[in-house]
């Protein structure tokens, strides 16, 4: 008799909703092993946090080119909590020792090596870069020598700078027109107006209920996503609610097929087997199910896992979290799934 190792309700439920997808899903590569978040692409490769292992070799960063993994440097201390490229090199905020004893440390990579940069009293959560300048945000009071609540500047040529103070743990950070805007563990959206930080209302006073993860900007609109069941739309006068779900939202990626959304979900608007990962289209106001990924480790809870970052890499989207199934492919913890082709391109 054949013994299969994942459940069959597991595997039918599957080919009821993913048949026409499933083949736009592959795995990625092997002999790794990690979480893969965050996500940043750089110098033509994919690099990627929360690792255990690339080979045979411990490591807390891995890189990919599109045909394998290789680990950046071996030298490397401390997980990755964020990263961003800025002036030419890959900073990474990471976070080093015990639970009771952490260091909190921004490096900057060059393709060759890993250099310190500086440090922090908390944990660094968000990178951003704008006008030559790079912003960090998280979860400290104090960078290097400067005190910092929860957001900091730091210029490559003339150092760390004070830029404000915002309320509590930042989570998030993005550019959009000209501005900064800034997410997290507060209850609204914080845009920074020269030195001082402004709250982003409108007149009804709707805006995001829960902490911001993650931002993005799509079609010129500011769309949050976090601790609450559904996104949010900023178009610079008022915030509208786009979904919703059935749980909440951890990260969004954008490009010109769609707005991709990962999350704990498993229904968004019209699908009610989604599972994790949804694509939105503007122009038809629809959401699209992608296959879903699922967590099995024996509990057989089949909608268990969630999505943790996401990227896109030589026209496919990269999708990291918890999962053990991807569209019906046996992959664990990351997959990649090929885009349709860009209309702009295909015209």
């Amino acid at each position: 008799m054949m013994k299969y190792k994942y459940p069959l309700f597991l595997i039918f439920s599957f080919s009821l909703f993913t048949f026409v997808s499933a083949q736009t899903w592959s795995t990625v590569g092997t002999g790794v092993k990690g979480s893969y978040s965050p996500l940043c692409v750089f110098n033509g490769k994919l690099y990627a946090g929360s690792m255990d292992s690339v080979g045979k070799k411990a490591t807390h960063i891995a890189c990919w080119d599109g045909k394998q993994w290789a680990a950046p440097d071996s030298d490397f201390q401390g997980n990755i909590t964020a990263m961003v490229e800025y002036n030419g090199k890959l900073y990474a905020g990471t976070e080093i020792g015990t639970e009771n004893n952490k260091m909190y440390n921004l490096l900057c990579w060059n393709d060759t090596l890993w250099k310190y940069i500086g440090s922090a009293n908390g944990r660094i959560n968000a990178l951003c870069v704008m006008k030559g300048t790079l912003y960090i945000g998280g979860a400290f009071t104090k960078a290097d020598t400067v005190i910092a609540r929860h957001i900091v500047k730091y210029s490559d040529t003339t150092g760390w700078h004070k830029t404000g103070s915002l309320p509590d743990v930042v989570l998030a950070l993005i550019v959009f027109r000209e501005f900064l805007y800034a997410g997290g563990k507060f209850p609204s959206v914080q845009r920074l107006n020269g030195k001082h930080w402004d709250d982003v209302t409108d007149p009804n006073q709707k805006m995001p209920t829960g902490w911001v993860k993650c931002f993005v900007n799509y079609f010129d609109q500011l769309y949050a996503c976090g601790d609450f069941d559904y996104l949010m739309k900023w178009d610079t006068h008022q915030w509208s609610a786009v979904g919703p779900f059935n749980e909440t939202s951890n990260v969004m990626c954008v490009n010109n097929s769609g707005l991709y959304v990962g999350g704990n979900f498993t229904e968004a608007p019209g699908n009610n087997n989604v599972f994790h990962i949804v694509d939105y289209e503007n122009s038809s106001r629809t959401w699209n199910c992608m296959g879903g990924v699922l967590f099995w480790g024996g509990d057989c809870k089949s909608y268990s896992g969630t999505v943790n970052s996401l990227a896109l890499y030589k026209h496919e989207l990269y999708i990291g979290g918890s999962f053990m199934l991807a569209g019906g492919l046996v992959t664990t913890n990351i997959a990649r799934w090929t885009l349709p082709p860009d209309p702009l391109i295909a015209r």
